[in-house]
């Protein structure tokens, strides 16, 4: 690779750093907390279905219990997105049950395509499928240490120190925060987390031209 600092990844997930100073955490935990949300909600829905299925969401008991996911659940949002220590852990799960839901509801689908012919049930095993790809890599990024000192705070670049010419960005395909010289780059650069392109074709090509 021609920028060997290339391979030291800041952070998994976060845009790229606009100047010095700033935060790249808050972009990936804004973004994440609002899925937090979301997940949260469609686990709330899907557990009142099976509640409501089974005969038990309308009994003391049942709507009792639903009723407290459901404050847990806002707790735990409200907690992350405080980023508060003890809501990081508890995230993860919602975006696991969450993801957990999506990939059943896509084979679901997807038996449902190949048994009966239906066609028309391969966009929801399309949105159910990208759903849980997108739930599940919002998952995986709080194991990458980075995001998990810039979510406490700690300060994840601060032991990051920028040579002259270096810049922070993102790689296109992942967002994985990385340390560049841009003048330095060419198409056989690849990220080192997810092995993509960090240049795209048209630009080199955009580059050449106004090269000629």
């Amino acid at each position: 690779m021609a920028n060997s600092r290339a391979d030291e990844m800041v952070l998994a997930g976060s845009a790229p750093t606009p100047q010095p100073g700033s935060d790249p955490v808050e972009h990936i935990h804004r973004g994440t907390s609002f899925i937090v949300l979301v997940d949260g909600a469609i686990v709330v829905f899907v557990l009142a279905e099976i509640l409501g299925n089974a005969g038990i969401l309308s009994t003391p008991f049942g709507s009792g219990f639903l009723a407290t996911v459901v404050f847990t659940g806002l707790m735990v949002y409200s907690g992350y997105r405080s980023r508060k220590p003890w809501a990081y852990w508890p995230s993860v799960g919602v975006l696991f049950l969450a993801t957990l839901v999506f990939l059943v509801n896509a084979f679901l689908f997807l038996y449902i395509m190949i048994v009966g012919g239906l066609l028309t049930n391969i966009l929801f095993v399309v949105l159910f499928s990208w759903a849980a790809l997108g739930s599940g890599r919002r998952a995986l990024f709080h194991w990458h240490p980075g995001y998990r000192a810039g979510y406490l705070r700690k300060g994840p670049l601060d032991t990051f120190n920028l040579e002259d010419g270096e810049m922070l960005a993102a790689c296109p395909t992942c967002l994985a925060v990385l340390a560049i010289r841009p003048e330095m780059l060419g198409d056989a650069d690849r990220c080192p987390h997810c092995g993509g392109a960090l240049v795209s074709q048209e630009l080199i090509k955009r580059y050449n031209d106004e090269e000629a």
